[in-house]
């Protein structure tokens, strides 16, 4: 394990992690100067352990919000206010200069965004008093309540989103990744949370409609024609799917896999499950076992596409790894809840603790190693990125 610490080089630690390799850490830190809130790209070089600042922006508007996306050599920083006009600048990791800067108007207020490269941004509104009549009409029509835009940062160029699927998406449904055939985009369509999925199949005989999760790939290539050119459908593949009978749930990806979570409501069977991103097809990698959901209970890394099985025992709590981990540990649950482990060995924990008007105070994250026995904790907040520990 490697730990990080750049807590020193903060005078304040309003910080957000941009992205963490083997050689360079981005992030953001957001500080009042002079009477004027500042935000500052920031890069900390894990040879030399020196920090520089990539870009500085002064926050005239202190309502602002940002959305930070990390592409090779550049950051796309999106700033608004949840209004319909927001800004968009993407800068150079390496001279910190603007490759382009502007100001993306939309019909409604903000309500979300997703950056799929460095070039094509997608921006998400909904209705707001100003454009309700218009709203209206757009439901009638499409059966929409958001409106998509995909912005071109290269040609200036700002382009509706007609396929209905992409247009309800949540942000956080949308994921890209790399392969040899070019960018690809998963499509997450889960049919509410989990509970409510399962209460679906015990009361089915009163539903009408179809009640489904689906997974879909997209080439990124594919959609961003198809919706330059005007047209609603897209090139969609089927990933994995479950009926009212079921339920098929993300969990992750590496570089080889897509994994998920599959139960069966009749049988209670539950497995675990990839899909090879280059080989295609789904693959049952191993039957799960029951849990209760209090005294034992799964845990997902989204970030690193692992899974805990955890269960709670009087003073202590043990943990077992059940994809990509072989840990098999018992920590003090006074250290706090868990986060995650590096190498099957290093147990990290959090416990944040408030003050008595539920505000927040600070934060504790803990390092406990479960084959010395030994532990150490941290006023920080923390990541977890490969075997690396970020704390901040």
């Amino acid at each position: 394990m490697v730990v990080v610490d750049i807590r020193n080089v903060f005078a304040i630690r309003n910080v957000e992690l941009i992205e963490v390799s083997n050689d360079f850490i981005y992030y953001a830190e957001e500080k009042r100067e002079e009477g004027h809130n500042n935000l500052f790209l920031l890069e900390y070089n894990r040879v030399s352990r020196r920090e520089r600042i990539v870009a500085n922006y002064s926050l005239d508007d202190p309502t602002f919000v940002q959305h930070i996306f990390s592409f090779g050599d550049s950051i796309i920083l999106l700033l608004e206010n949840g209004n319909s006009d927001v800004w968009v600048f993407r800068i150079d990791k390496n001279t910190g200069q603007e490759t382009a800067c502007t100001q993306i108007n939309c019909i409604g207020s903000f309500a979300g965004c997703k950056a799929l490269d460095k070039r094509h941004i997608l921006v998400y509104t909904v209705e707001s008093g100003e454009f309700s009549a218009l709203f209206r009409e757009y439901r009638k029509i499409t059966g929409c309540t958001k409106i998509a835009y995909l912005y071109d940062l290269n040609e200036n160029k700002k382009y509706f989103v007609k396929n209905p699927l992409l247009c309800q998406m949540a942000e956080e449904n949308l994921l890209c990744y790399q392969s040899p055939e070019g960018r690809q985009v998963v499509l997450l369509q889960p049919y509410g949370d989990e509970a409510f999925k399962e209460k679906c199949y015990r009361e089915a005989r009163w539903i009408n409609g179809e009640i489904r999760d689906n997974v879909w790939l997209c080439p990124l290539k594919g959609m961003i024609a198809s919706i330059q050119e005007g047209r609603e459908e897209l090139a969609l593949k089927p990933v994995i799917t479950a009926g009212t009978n079921g339920l098929a749930r993300y969990i992750g990806m590496d570089n080889r896999n897509l994994y998920f979570r599959a139960k069966h409501f009749p049988s209670g069977m539950e497995r675990l499950c990839a899909y090879h991103k280059q080989e295609g097809g789904i693959q049952v990698l191993a039957d799960l076992e029951p849990v209760d959901g209090i005294d034992r209970y799964y845990y997902i890394d989204y970030q690193e596409a692992k899974l805990y099985l955890l269960e709670e025992k009087e003073d202590t709590r043990r943990v077992k790894g059940i994809l990509n981990s072989a840990v098999d540990a018992e920590y003090e649950k006074k250290l706090g809840d868990f986060v995650g482990c590096i190498e099957d060995r290093f147990v990290i924990t959090r416990k944040v603790i408030n003050k008595e008007d539920g505000t927040y105070d600070f934060e504790y994250n803990s390092i406990f190693d479960s084959k010395q026995g030994t532990e150490e904790s941290f006023e920080c907040k923390c990541a977890i990125r490969g075997n690396t520990l970020v704390i901040y």
